[in-house]
């Protein structure tokens, strides 16, 4: 059984591809492929590009890092720039016609914030990189009454208090919806909310951005999607100078972690939706999980 995570719970290892990867990235291959055309001799040219990518895999690299390449193939052979826009839309609206439920949520609880807090990590649900079907209603009423599995947030409040400007690693479309309750309750702070400079499965870009109405209440930072000039990488030294000279770093879902968590300043919050994840954290599969910030 593992045991309930508190303050003192530190980050696992930088989070590597390895063997349970592989099937993972097949999968992924395969579902933008078949959400980019109906071509299944193109399909099946993503998965004979991919597989050769499999094969000469280095185990050194992020999970982010080989996901770029992934599906950069399904992209270039498919000729679809955005093979999860129509998905992207139906999560953005989805996610919007609860909006009203989840502030009515935020607004009866004992701790606003706190509860703002988890209703986030619950919107981390919203990944199609890990899982192609979930419930975000049942999800919420499942999770919100149980405790973070590692849990910051006593930390990350009172930080919140002293902070003047906060970057925001947003993860995916649907989910922005989430992180607009949360960022309505932090208060006067100067935000920026960073976001992909280009499609890659069901992250957050721009368009997204302005579907779920933070335009108006966020800076917006871009962060590339593996192709030069969509914006940094989440190695780019610019881009990891910036995040520390920020006041807080929230970074939201499992890309952001596995690329980012060697850095001890930034707080992460997420669902740990794969077994690597969970290994690496040292929680349950599904547990919702507020780490980091030792840095400070």
């Amino acid at each position: 059984m593992l045991c309930h995570m508190g303050r003192d719970h530190q980050r696992g290892e930088q989070v590597k591809v390895n063997l349970d990867c592989i099937p993972c990235f097949m999968r992924q291959a395969l579902e933008a492929a078949r959400k980019a055309t109906d071509d299944e001799k193109l399909q099946t040219e993503v998965l004979r590009e991919v597989s050769t990518l499999m094969i000469g895999l280095s185990y050194s690299h992020t999970p982010p890092e080989i996901a770029h390449k992934v599906h950069a193939i399904v992209r270039d052979v498919t000729d679809n720039p955005d093979p999860y826009r129509q998905v992207k839309d139906a999560d953005n609206r989805l996610a919007l016609g609860m909006c009203p439920w989840l502030k009515e949520l935020v607004e009866k609880s004992d701790d606003r914030l706190h509860t703002a807090v988890k209703l986030a990590a619950v919107g981390n649900i919203i990944d199609y990189g890990v899982i192609h079907e979930f419930d975000v209603k049942e999800t919420i009423n499942k999770v919100l009454d149980k405790e973070f599995a590692v849990d910051r947030y006593a930390e990350f409040r009172e930080e919140l208090s002293d902070a003047g400007n906060i970057m925001y690693l947003a993860d995916n479309a649907g989910e922005l919806v989430f992180d607009k309750v949360l960022i309505e309750e932090l208060g006067d702070k100067d935000i920026t909310l960073v976001v992909k400079g280009a499609p890659i499965i069901n992250d957050a870009t721009l368009e997204d951005v302005k579907s779920c109405g933070l335009e108006d209440i966020v800076n917006v930072e871009l962060m590339g999607n593996g192709t030069p000039g969509t914006g940094y990488e989440r190695t780019d030294p610019e881009f990891i100078s910036k995040l520390k000279d920020a006041d807080i770093v929230l970074s939201k879902g499992q890309g952001n972690y596995e690329g980012l968590n060697s850095e001890n300043h930034i707080y992460f919050l997420l669902m740990a939706k794969c077994e690597l994840i969970a290994r690496n954290l040292g929680v349950e599969r599904g547990s919702i999980v507020f780490c980091g910030g030792e840095g400070r």
